[in-house]
C-alpha cells in the first residue's frame, strides 16, 4: 500500500484516502498481520485508495510509473485485484489536525548543565 500511495503522490495527486482515512505528508502506513494501520488506525481489506488530481493524467502517470508497474506485478503473480478509474468527482474526508511538535532550546536557571541529563559532571 505504501508502494501505491508513493506512487499516487509522484504522479500528481493532490489528495489520497484510503478506506476512508486521509492521508497527509506526515501519515504512517505499517503492515498489521492481516490489515494495514494508517496513522495508527487499523484498516482491513477490501482496501479503496481515492486520489485526487486530473483523472486521465494521473491515472496514466501512476500506470507508467515504478510503483504501477509494481501493482500490476503483484496482479500477474499473486492474484492481487485492482482496478484503476478516472472519476468525474471524488470526495475525500478532512485531513485530521495535525500537531506539528517541535524541539525548544533550555531556559537558562534551569538544572545547570552538565547535570543528570546528560550523565556528565561538571567537576
Amino acid at each position: 500500500m505504501q508502494r501505491v500511495v508513493n506512487g499516487l503522490w509522484e504522479s500528481g495527486a493532490e489528495a489520497v484516502a484510503i478506506n476512508g482515512q486521509r492521508l497527509t505528508s506526515l501519515s504512517a502506513i505499517r503492515a498489521a498481520g492481516d490489515a494495514i494501520l494508517v496513522d495508527n488506525k487499523p484498516l482491513v481489506p477490501p482496501y479503496t485508495v481515492l486520489a485526487v488530481g486530473d483523472g486521465q493524467k494521473l491515472s496514466t502517470a501512476f500506470q507508467d510509473s515504478a510503483d504501477g508497474r509494481y501493482l500490476h506485478a503483484l496482479q500477474e503473480n499473486f492474484g492481487i485485484r485492482s482496478s484503476i478509474s478516472a472519476q468525474e468527482q471524488v470526495r475525500l474526508p478532512a485531513a485530521p489536525s495535525l500537531i506539528v511538535r517541535t524541539a525548544q532550546p533550555r531556559t537558562a536557571g534551569g538544572t545547570g548543565q552538565g547535570t543528570a541529563e546528560t550523565g556528565k559532571g561538571t567537576s
